[in-house]
């Protein structure tokens, strides 16, 4: 097939491939690429990229004083780009102690199931208030494309007192990272 080429600027009867290596620089190329609607297939091999990262700073206070967990304010949506993907889950979360003999933990939800119980973090003997920073990344596998919330509780394990998770303004991060499998 002759190539032809139109008055608009087009060429017919070019197939794919058919341009000589090193004709089409990375200036010829758009700034940009709009795959809106489309699905993209990644080449065998290429897992472990980061597709997306969803993140959060808070300084909203959390107070329990019983002995149930209670949602805090981080809490972070995410919406996997394949049911494969893995979801890397990292956290820094301040929580704090009130009182003598008071005792304190955290857990990572992924709607309403429970993916890591960390137990009693903080174990206060004194009567001084204790802060202690919780930091830990998790991979987590939705197998899921559906919105997916990820959270964070805080619950008091000891007999009296009240736990805080961001006291006095502190800020905690928590960041999702969808990783391609």
């Amino acid at each position: 097939m002759a190539l032809v080429l139109n008055g608009s600027g087009s060429i017919t009867g070019l197939s794919a491939g058919g341009l000589p290596d090193g004709s089409v620089t990375a200036d010829d190329l758009a700034s940009s690429l709009d795959l809106s609607g489309k699905t993209v297939t990644l080449p065998s091999g290429t897992g472990g990229k980061v597709l997306q990262v969803v993140s959060m700073n808070t300084n909203t206070s959390t107070q329990v004083s019983a002995s149930s967990h209670v949602d805090t304010a981080i809490t972070l949506l995410i919406t996997p780009s394949s049911a494969s993907s893995k979801i890397l889950i990292l956290s820094s979360t301040d929580i704090q102690s009130t009182a003598n003999d008071t005792h304190g933990g955290l857990r990572l939800l992924r709607g309403a199931t429970i993916l890591k119980d960390f137990g009693t973090l903080l174990n206060t003997n004194s009567a001084a208030m204790s802060i202690y920073t919780h930091s830990f990344s998790y991979l987590d596998s939705p197998t899921t494309t559906s919105s997916t919330t990820y959270k964070l509780q805080v619950v008091r394990t000891g007999a009296s007192g009240t736990i805080e998770v961001n006291a006095y303004s502190r800020y905690s991060t928590f960041t999702l990272m969808e990783i391609a499998a």
